[in-house]
């Protein structure tokens, strides 16, 4: 079902697969640590660990049938968006965008885009959700769309449980 574009373009950004020259970026996100509050990343123990994590995310991105694009403002990789879990119509999806980028509009424009991206593909129903303690990403769903959800769910990352409040939206087409 999902035959996705190779690049997004909107007003400010350029939504493509990771490239060979990402890698710093990337995983400089995935170790941030306002970024790891509110995201759930993933924890290096070493070099190694973090080639095979952007190979195997790099990988993943240049796939056709899965949704999961670098986002770029200027030709520099300031976050991503990707799928978590897709079944039958319904596709849910995270996304992180570099602290010194937020409150700047970029998580909504790249959202807003992928939606559009996933209904054009044939998706009817594309869910988000966010820790209860990043209320701003609930307000990027929210700008996008999508209606707060009855679903939530306590997820344990970093040794701590987080609520996480669910938002989706539907295609109307």
């Amino acid at each position: 079902m999902l035959v996705r574009k190779d690049t997004l373009t909107t007003k400010n950004l350029v939504i493509k697969p990771f490239e060979n020259e990402d890698k710093i970026a990337l995983i400089s996100l995935l170790e941030n640590p306002l970024i790891k509050r509110t995201y759930m990343c993933p924890i290096f123990k070493d070099e190694n660990e973090k080639e095979k994590c952007f190979l195997r995310l790099k990988e993943i991105s240049l796939k056709k049938d899965k949704f999961f694009y670098g986002i770029y403002l200027n030709k520099s990789l300031i976050g991503f968006i990707n799928e978590v879990h897709a079944e039958n119509d319904t596709i849910e999806l995270g996304y992180l965008i570099a602290p010194n980028e937020w409150n700047k509009g970029y998580a909504t424009e790249a959202l807003s885009a992928s939606i559009s991206e996933l209904f054009r593909i044939g998706f009817q129903v594309v869910e988000c959700g966010h820790f209860e303690e990043n209320p701003a990403s609930g307000k990027v769903m929210q700008k996008c769309g999508m209606q707060k959800m009855e679903k939530t769910e306590m997820i344990d990352y970093a040794g701590k449980q987080h609520l996480c409040i669910y938002y989706s939206i539907e295609n109307k087409i």
